[in-house]
């Protein structure tokens, strides 16, 4: 089974209730969690499993990143530089801007990354909360987990 945090384990089961709307008894959603969770130790290929070191956290693999919030000056400079000072990799990048409202996903690789997830995540949250964003950081297995279930 998956090294998870219990906060993504959470998630996933709340993600199950909500697909399972009126048939979500706990039998229900235990059945999809450990479906999502099997697909998630063995429905991708090795080469894309991400790396797991001790204490449930991953080294190494690909994120999710999502932003949103009042668009303001410097938003997209400052995200970017701090994921260069982190050493990930940006594999895509999609952002919007609406009347005032700022939206961004970026993908990325942290495989070169001596930092953990974690600390990615903070410095990320930290980033973002500095341009008064709501930032969203997810491993890639988990964000397709959760949108498989």
């Amino acid at each position: 089974m998956s090294s998870l945090t219990e906060n993504e384990i959470r998630r996933i089961a709340e993600m199950a209730v909500r697909q399972l709307e009126g048939h979500a008894t706990p039998a229900n959603v235990e059945k999809v969690v450990k479906s999502a969770l099997n697909r998630l130790d063995g429905g991708a290929p090795k080469t894309e499993r991400m790396k797991r070191v001790p204490g449930g956290t991953h080294a190494g693999g690909r994120i999710i990143i999502t932003a949103f919030g009042a668009n303001s000056i410097g938003i997209l400079a400052g995200l970017t530089s701090e994921l260069a000072a982190l050493r990930c990799d940006i594999v895509d990048l999609s952002q919007k801007i609406m009347q005032e409202f700022f939206t961004i996903m970026i993908l990325v690789d942290s495989q070169a990354s001596e930092f953990p997830f974690e600390t990615i995540k903070q410095r990320m949250v930290e980033k973002g909360e500095s341009f008064n964003l709501k930032v969203i950081v997810q491993h890639e297995d988990i964000f397709k987990t959760m949108h498989r279930v």
